[in-house]
């Protein structure tokens, strides 16, 4: 495969992750709008507040059966068709939330579409980035790391976009803002699914003959500790997605008391530089000893988290960005490099779903328990050790994937062949 096609499949295929995080963004940004709109009728602002994290946090949590599903659905009849279906899902649900009329025109009923929208955009989401990977790790071989590069650096982009088309839907937009953003991102995931139609299935699939009808269970039954490995390897990059991405930014103004205006340049660049390394990672794990650089990373984000949350409580504009600036290189390493090592992990017959539940349970588990638990210990404890225990365990549990997960891949001369003949 020449240069433009590998740029053309990574693209095309980082549609949806970065719709994924543009949608994460959007929904944080303008939950009191979402909330205003659907839940008039609760008087109690905890409630209500309560009530608008549980329709954002359903979509997350469903996730582990949607990428259970179009694992299923992909390790048997295609990675095409199972990554067409889902950001085709995506888009038709996100249109329909953006244009769904207001509890005071149609009443509870508004509500509850909206929730169960957000589980079949869930349950699609699930499958989304994890299809992605893999049809990009598929199709690709002399330039996998820059594709894959490329790929999860345009996921990251979606934090950027979110933030930045949020500031503008506010200013022009007013009370409809919402609307229009999530209307946007249905029509960037229509044109991704289009696109994306006119993509071929991945030669590795192709060449596929012994197909696994219940892939979990196979790997479960056969390869347990590689799924578990799989989990803990993509736990690093949950870290970067939710903590150094999204939490950060609430830690400053809730518990140091930082106005966003202050620090909102540094969050602009602290998401350019995330892609930026993010893509160099995975530019070089196309020369180097993937496995231990990427243990190297998780032991020096082990050892620096508690200083980098130390810098950024000092309050300093300079302090904070010292700060998020080591987390973002270390975290942003340990995302350009965990893409390969997890698609390593599986056979090909089994890949998407190993790599979706890997992708899905990590994000489950940083995004439902963390938050909660470094609310409780900065509570408990101190606005320092909070986050950077969570960090640090994150980082701990990368280190034990690379002992549990096994980079040889019982079909690797048959794909390197598949992959070259095709190039």
């Amino acid at each position: 495969m020449n240069n433009n096609n590998v740029y053309k499949v990574s693209i095309l295929s980082g549609f949806g992750g970065m719709l994924e995080f543009y949608d994460f963004i959007l929904y944080i940004i303008f939950s009191s709008q979402i909330s205003a709109t659907f839940l008039q009728n609760v008087q109690s602002e905890i409630v209500k507040n309560l009530i608008t994290v549980c329709i954002f946090s359903v979509a997350y949590i469903v996730r582990p059966i949607g990428g259970l599903l179009t694992g299923w659905l992909g390790d048997n009849i295609g990675r095409k068709k199972s990554f067409s279906l889902t950001i085709l899902i995506m888009s038709v649900c996100i249109f329909l939330m953006g244009v769904m009329p207001s509890y005071d025109q149609i009443g509870v009923i508004a509500p509850i579409l909206f929730i169960m929208l957000r589980v079949i955009q869930g349950l699609a989401l699930g499958g989304e980035l994890p299809g992605a990977i893999v049809f990009v790790y598929e199709s690709v071989h002399k330039n996998r790391g820059i594709a894959l590069g490329i790929l999860f650096g345009m996921v990251f982009l979606g934090f950027l976009l979110g933030d930045i088309m949020g500031d503008l839907l506010k200013h022009y937009f007013g009370a409809y803002a919402w609307r229009v953003g999530f209307i946007s991102g249905s029509a960037i995931a229509l044109v991704g699914y289009f696109i994306r139609s006119k993509l071929h299935e991945t030669p590795m699939f192709m060449a596929l003959e012994n197909k696994q009808k219940f892939p979990l269970f196979h790997i479960l039954k056969n390869n347990f500790s590689l799924q578990l490995g799989g989990i803990f390897n993509a736990m690093l990059v949950a870290c970067n997605g939710v903590v150094v991405s999204l939490y950060i930014s609430k830690y400053l103004q809730n518990h140091l008391n930082i106005p966003y205006f202050k620090f909102q340049n540094i969050a602009y660049a602290i998401s350019i530089l995330n892609v930026i390394i993010i893509f160099l990672a995975s530019f070089l794990s196309d020369f180097v000893n993937v496995k231990k650089m990427y243990k190297l990373t998780t032991i020096l984000l082990a050892l620096m988290s508690f200083p980098a949350f130390y810098l950024m409580s000092l309050g300093q504009i300079s302090s904070i960005f010292m700060g998020w600036f080591m987390l973002t290189i270390l975290c942003g390493i340990g995302t350009g490099l965990f893409m390969k090592i997890l698609c390593d992990s599986f056979e090909t017959n089994v890949r998407l779903t190993g790599v979706a539940m890997s992708y899905n349970l990590a994000f489950a588990f940083v995004g439902g328990v963390g938050p909660l638990a470094i609310e409780l210990m900065i509570k408990s404890i101190n606005n320092i050790a909070g986050p950077s225990i969570v960090c640090i365990c994150c980082a701990l549990m990368g280190y034990v994937s690379i002992r549990l997960t096994s980079q040889k891949n019982t079909n690797k001369k048959l794909n390197t062949q598949i992959l070259t003949d095709k190039s």
